[in-house]
């Protein structure tokens, strides 16, 4: 008895021992999945599907051998996978009416990898049809196929019952006649081909309406209301009919550029009860005229409407030229200037931005966007200025969004001479690129002209009026800008982590905060300008710069903020409209025992703060200038001006000093 205990008990201890080691390996068996999931190493990839002529295809669906997700395109045909195993990826491309495509990648880990592109090809369309007759009780339809088949067709009311005809003989042309129609009903209808081996194709889906009755003598009424506007898709061209004698549908006519008025689309595919037409063909950047004629149902036809115009939206791949004839030339989308590609826009030509992207595309899908890629070829002149401007009754400093030149390979030189911008918000914005500027002027923009990362840029001729910033240079190398001129901004020159820039010969007036702000880099040279501020005159940051010849009017004339010396000479500072206030040199770098020589300071409370003005003679003295109201003051120095020869070189200081 005890001997069989004791053997039950080694047994159920036995048996703990088992479940214990059973436990434990489930334990570490999952902390090992855990640690496997923790440490599992992904990446991301992102691009778009095109088609053979390079255009998006929207609404595909993306796969990856490897991946339970799916991505679909979108208007643009762009796709993303946000997350995705290291390794080799097959991606395949579904979509109806294209034939299967795939692509394989390779992923590595945290790798973004950008702009995959997958291209599809369409599927032969091995049935074409058309209505080619519409009658009130009658229809015909044309069928052609690319190899002999019969065609079997169905159709129905839109919500009656479905009627089949027997199949046609095998032939690669058909004419089908749909007979006791209901007048004025609309129908649908599919076809289905098979060929003499029993292959089987399903052709698109068609519709048509029937004839209505009841038509009176005589041409139809004129439509009226014509407008055309800018869609994804293209033009749409929408109208109205208010006439007493029921018509058949309507005809659509279009003319491009200077080309006469030609029928696009006529009364057997625009029925009567439609009022709108979308035209896929446009293509970007063209000007195109549309106008709309009635047709009764006699095959009487009205006159012509008024026509409209349109240039649709779109990347433009073709070299073109805008006319001054067209103007003012409506923008409704964004445009953008293909690689390689240029457009000519004649002197005088006026173009309109819309104050909203109908295409909600590009960096910015609200507003309208000019982006050069290729070249612009834009060359005003004195009495025929290029405008670009915005199309609000009432604009704003950023209705839109202005002219943006994007760095490509072997970009030609575009070319702005005499260009006026008006309401953007960012006038021009420049990269690296190959662009002659002159005489270009922005006037009540949030921004003037940005430039960014450019290399060896000249800027010449330009003129800013009522804007936020007149003019913005960032992580630039050797560009120069000269005969510069803003007034009534907030802000007149903005430079930072630039490297030998060179201002020579500005104008900044009646600037409401910063006349001109520098944290370059090094190198910068400042010479012969005109600073008047209602605040801030210069504040000088970062490196060490020339900065002479300058006449500066502002509450605060200079302020030093960066720890080497800046070379300041041969300036007049002063503060002529609230004359006892400010101070005219502030050094806030905290380093001691600085000196700013051959500077004239005048008008303020205190002439220097945190620095002096010893080591050369100083005046401090009335400049006498010439003088007159704030906004044209003459800050030329009179014959009597005691700092005719104030300078290092014994003339005169200021902006009007010595010559470049």
């Amino acid at each position: 008895m005890n001997f069989n205990c004791q053997e039950d008990k080694k047994r159920v201890m036995s048996v703990g021992r088992l479940l214990t080691l059973f436990a434990l390996a489930v334990i570490l068996l999952s902390t090992s999945g855990c640690e496997n999931k923790v440490h599992t190493k992904r990446g991301s990839i992102n691009g778009r599907v095109v088609d053979s002529l390079e255009s998006p295809v929207a609404g595909a669906i993306i796969t990856s051998h490897r991946s339970l997700f799916k991505a679909e395109t979108d208007e643009q045909g762009r796709f993303e996978f946000t997350s995705l195993d290291v390794g080799s990826h097959r991606l395949t491309v579904e979509r109806q009416g294209y034939y299967l495509a795939s692509k394989t990648v390779e992923i590595a880990y945290g790798e973004v990898l950008e702009g995959a592109v997958i291209v599809v090809e369409p599927l032969e369309q091995m049935i074409t049809h058309y209505v080619a007759v519409r009658e009130s009780s009658r229809v015909v339809i044309d069928v052609a196929c690319r190899e002999p088949m019969s065609i079997l067709i169905g159709w129905r009311e839109k919500t009656g019952t479905r009627i089949q005809l027997p199949p046609t003989e095998v032939a690669v042309s058909h004419q089908l006649v749909l007979t006791g129609l209901f007048p004025g009903s609309q129908y649908l209808y599919d076809l289905e081909g098979t060929t003499a081996d029993g292959r089987r194709y399903l052709a698109s889906a068609g519709s048509f309406r029937s004839v209505p009755t009841g038509d009176l003598p005589g041409a139809p009424d004129a439509v009226s209301g014509l407008k055309v506007a800018q869609s994804s898709l293209g033009p749409v061209v929408s109208w109205e009919y208010s006439g007493v004698d029921p018509v058949s549908g309507f005809r659509v006519f279009r003319a491009e550029n200077d080309t006469a008025l030609a029928l696009l689309q006529n009364e057997s595919n625009i029925f009567a009860d439609q009022r709108v037409f979308t035209d896929e063909t446009a293509v970007a950047g063209r000007i195109y005229r549309y106008a709309v004629q009635a047709v009764d149902l006699d095959g009487n036809i009205s006159s012509m409407s008024q026509s409209v115009s349109i240039m649709p939206a779109g990347r433009i791949d073709e070299n073109l030229t805008w006319k001054k004839a067209w103007s003012p030339i409506s923008v409704n989308g964004d445009l953008i200037i293909s690689a390689g590609k240029t457009l000519t826009i004649e002197p005088g030509c006026i173009v309109r931005f819309a104050a909203e992207d109908s295409g909600r595309t590009g960096y910015r899908p609200l507003v309208c966007e000019f982006i050069i890629e290729g070249a612009l070829l834009a060359k005003g002149s004195e009495d025929e200025p290029i405008k670009l401007i915005s199309a609000s009754a009432v604009p704003s400093r950023s209705d839109w969004d202005g002219l943006r030149f994007i760095k490509t390979d072997g970009q030609p030189g575009s070319v702005l001479e005499f260009v006026q911008v008006a309401g953007a918000e960012r006038a021009l914005t420049i990269y690296d690129v190959a662009l002659s500027l002159e005489k270009f002027s922005a006037r009540f923009c949030l921004n003037g002209v940005s430039v960014q990362g450019a290399s060896g840029t000249v800027l010449t001729g330009m003129t800013f009026e009522d804007c936020g910033t007149a003019l913005s240079i960032e992580n630039s190398w050797y560009c120069s800008v000269e005969n510069f001129k803003a007034s009534g901004c907030n802000n007149g020159i903005i430079l930072a982590g630039n490297s030998h820039l060179t201002l020579k010969n500005f104008e900044l007036r009646n600037i409401r905060e910063i006349g001109l702000q520098a944290n370059d880099r090094l190198g910068l040279k400042a010479h012969n300008g005109l600073v008047q501020s209602l605040s801030s005159g210069l504040q000088l940051g970062a490196s060490a710069a020339d900065i002479q010849y300058l006449t500066v009017d502002a509450l605060n004339g200079v302020a030093v903020t960066g720890l080497d010396l800046p070379m300041l000479k041969n300036c007049i500072i002063v503060n002529l409209r609230s004359q006892g206030s400010g101070t005219g040199i502030d050094d806030l770098s905290g380093v001691s025992e600085r000196s700013y020589v051959y500077n004239n300071i005048y008008g303020f409370a205190q002439a220097t703060q945190g620095c002096d003005q010893l080591g050369a003679p100083f005046l401090n003295l009335n400049p006498m200038f010439f003088g007159g109201v704030w906004e044209n003051y003459d800050y030329r120095l009179q014959s009597e001006s005691p700092l005719l020869t104030a300078a290092d070189n014994n003339t005169q200081p200021g902006a009007y000093g010595r010559a470049n």
